[in-house]
């Protein structure tokens, strides 16, 4: 992602190399008169950097706030393509998105568990990462387990215990021997973060208590 900032410049000025954009041509285009096509290269390069959607901090603005507005929209722009591939939620989902994210209350310091019930095939799963994307940059540390249910008959509650531990903390060498291991090291390594834990498709209570069940 390229994302240019015109920092108390007029981005015309930068697309046409105009006012101190062109009076710095006009000397390069002296200094470099045998090699020209340098200089049409550096002029191009301004030009496509000029026609990106970017940011324009004015003269008169606060240079926290608008770094503070920058942040923020990057970081919405990576979660939509890191997470899930889309946008913070599908069309229809508005409602059901803000009112999760109201009983959750992410803009407090505070402990919350939500659970999303209903038949299968009803969209739970969707509206789960659809309030994921559009929360997980407040949170120090992230993580979606997809279909607990069929991971942990397959693979056990320590994999995904340390699949866990990988998508927040980004190790992949925890070397759990047991579930009480695993849920000691997850309250140790996380009980003083700001998480978001997302566990899709839960099943049984068991699930639930070595996943999250002593998370602080």
């Amino acid at each position: 992602m390229v994302r240019p900032i015109f920092y108390k410049v007029d981005p015309s000025d930068v697309r046409h190399q105009r006012s101190s954009f062109g009076h710095a041509f006009a000397h390069h285009e002296l200094k470099f008169k045998d090699d020209m096509e340098k200089v049409l290269k550096w002029r191009r390069a301004l030009t496509e950097a000029a026609n990106l959607s970017g940011s324009h901090l004015k003269e008169d603005e606060y240079e926290a706030k608008f770094i503070g507005k920058v942040v923020e929209e990057i970081s919405v722009q990576l979660i939509n393509k890191t997470y899930f591939g889309g946008p913070a939620y599908k069309v229809g989902l508005e409602s059901h998105v803000t009112d999760v994210n109201k009983i959750l209350g992410v803009d407090g310091n505070g402990r919350c568990m939500v659970g999303i019930w209903g038949i299968p095939g009803i969209g739970k799963t969707t509206v789960a990462k659809a309030i994921y994307n559009s929360i997980a940059r407040k949170f120090e540390g992230i993580c979606f387990l997809a279909d607990v249910r069929g991971k942990s008959s397959v693979y056990g509650l320590i994999e995904l215990q340390k699949n866990l531990l990988c998508q927040i903390l980004g190790d992949k060498n925890f070397n759990l021997i047991t579930l009480d291991q695993g849920i000691n090291v997850i309250k140790q390594r996380l009980r003083h973060k700001r998480i978001l834990l997302t566990l899709d498709d839960v099943n049984q209570l068991d699930q639930l208590n070595n996943l999250a069940g002593d998370v602080d």
